[in-house]
């Protein structure tokens, strides 16, 4: 490992082939741009009147839900769910808004649990950037947003972000201004300027940051809002970073995971435990932050505290995120690999592809 390849351009460049740094520097231009999408979005009544939100994603894409969910929990005013999987549940039905996100529009589950919800006659809206979903929503005439194809579908999560953000406001569901969206695009743009590659480790945040988890497990601490921005970076950490990664929610990791941070003695020095903190975190929260941190340090296990910043907390998610990113493609440098290819999920879709070929022989 070469202690200085981070800070080394052609080096960095030779690692980031794929331009994962420069896709994750996109952040606060997807923002913008998503959210001007939503603004000539029209929903029909049955979009508008729904008592609950479905969220059908996987990745990058269900990820939306989650951090919609968390940042807008104060004013959301129907309950909102994201469905990992190829079932709906069984609430689901005319009275629940179904929103379909794929970034390649070809995602089976996606597409298995759409099936469903048409059949239900529930109303739906697609987001997406072509294929097969795309081609449904034309065909059935349902409404839809569509964003740029470019790169990883974990690179676009600001278009994820904000279009189910902005569709959520257009049918009435939550309140969500010009002013907020902007705000976070800022918040991103001051991460983006701090942590681009040419800014030296020594004052690069993220840089450091994926030093000290190298040749370690990290896990992710985080509560409320934050807490699906740690579940991003776990899963950022994964693809990225090439690494196993872990992510807790606090309270309730206070209620169990801190009985095992001790044992087995021997992974302590193997372990680092990053919490993201934020002004607007419940004051509790931040105590079982400080107390678990003082347990951390009591076993020896390394651990920092990341303060997050931004007006509001959609600004404060956005900043926590994109921080997250570059950590995770740095990380996949200093283990010498390119960021961005993603082998062990083609391996696996690959797999499934000849398996669903057997079934229909």
């Amino acid at each position: 490992m070469n202690a200085a390849v981070l800070d080394d351009a052609v080096a960095l460049a030779g690692f980031d082939r794929s331009g994962m740094l420069e896709a994750i520097a996109s952040l606060p231009a997807q923002l913008r741009d998503g959210w001007a999408r939503t603004r000539g979005l029209t929903l029909p009544a049955s979009h508008r009147g729904a008592h609950s939100v479905a969220v059908l994603g996987m990745g990058g894409s269900a990820i939306a839900g989650d951090l919609v969910r968390g940042v807008f929990a104060e004013r959301l005013r129907v309950p909102l769910i994201t469905i990992r999987d190829y079932e709906l549940p069984a609430f689901a039905g005319p009275g629940t808004l179904v929103v379909a996100s794929s970034y390649s529009g070809a995602t089976e589950e996606t597409i298995a649990a759409l099936t469903t919800a048409l059949e239900r006659k529930c109303p739906v809206v697609i987001v997406t950037t072509g294929g097969p979903l795309l081609e449904v929503a034309r065909r059935a005439e349902l409404p839809h947003l569509t964003f740029p194809g470019r790169g990883q579908p974990r690179a676009s999560v600001g278009y994820s972000l904000v279009l189910l953000a902005g569709l959520l406001e257009r049918a009435g569901y939550v309140a969500l201004s010009n002013a907020e969206v902007e705000a976070a695009a800022r918040a991103a743009e001051a991460v983006v300027a701090a942590n681009m590659p040419a800014v030296p480790t020594e004052s690069n945040a993220a840089k450091q940051l994926a030093w000290s988890v190298v040749g370690r497990l990290p896990i992710v601490e985080a509560a409320g809002f934050l807490a699906p921005v740690a579940r991003r970076w776990k899963t950022q950490l994964n693809e990225n970073g090439k690494t196993s990664a872990s992510w807790e929610e606090l309270p309730e990791a206070t209620h169990n995971a801190v009985v095992g941070y001790a044992e087995p003695e021997p992974l302590r020095e193997h372990l680092f435990v990053v919490f993201l903190a934020s002004p607007d975190d419940h004051p509790r929260n931040a105590l079982r932050a400080a107390v678990s941190a003082e347990l951390l340090a009591s076993s020896q296990i390394g651990h920092q505290v990341v303060p997050v910043a931004g007006q509001g907390r959609l600004a404060q998610a956005c900043h926590a995120i994109v921080l997250g990113d570059f950590v995770s493609a740095y990380l996949a440098v200093l283990y010498g690999l390119d960021p961005t290819p993603v082998e062990a999920i083609a391996t696996v879709r690959a797999r499934l592809s000849v398996a669903m070929a057997g079934d229909e022989g």
